[in-house]
């Protein structure tokens, strides 16, 4: 099986090619509402299907991983950009994929 190193909240992780969001969270223990944030150079990405694998998506490019909630406090300037929680609020596909606001394009 393929993997790749990636970050997840903080922590380098193998992570399979066919990983799904629901499968990193579990294998993770991650809480069931919270929402994976994927980030890749100047993108950013709220997966809204957790069966869906992430090679399918722009999330399959990520680097880094993020888990968050709505309820959750920010922990850095990524997860408190307003899109995050309006592609949370309303998710639309299977992501939702918008350019990094703190990068200038």
């Amino acid at each position: 099986m393929e993997t790749r190193w990636v970050t997840v909240d903080g922590v380098r992780v193998e992570l399979p090619a066919d990983c799904t969001a629901g499968q990193l969270r579990d294998a993770l223990y991650k809480p069931s509402n919270s929402t994976v944030v994927a980030v890749t150079g100047d993108l950013v990405s709220v997966v809204h299907d957790d069966d869906k694998q992430f090679s399918e998506m722009v999330a399959g490019c990520a680097e880094t991983y993020y888990f968050t909630h709505i309820d959750e406090p920010h922990r850095n300037a990524i997860l408190e950009t307003p899109e995050i929680e309006q592609a949370i609020a309303e998710p639309v596909g299977d992501e939702t994929t918008f350019q990094r606001p703190e990068i200038d394009h």
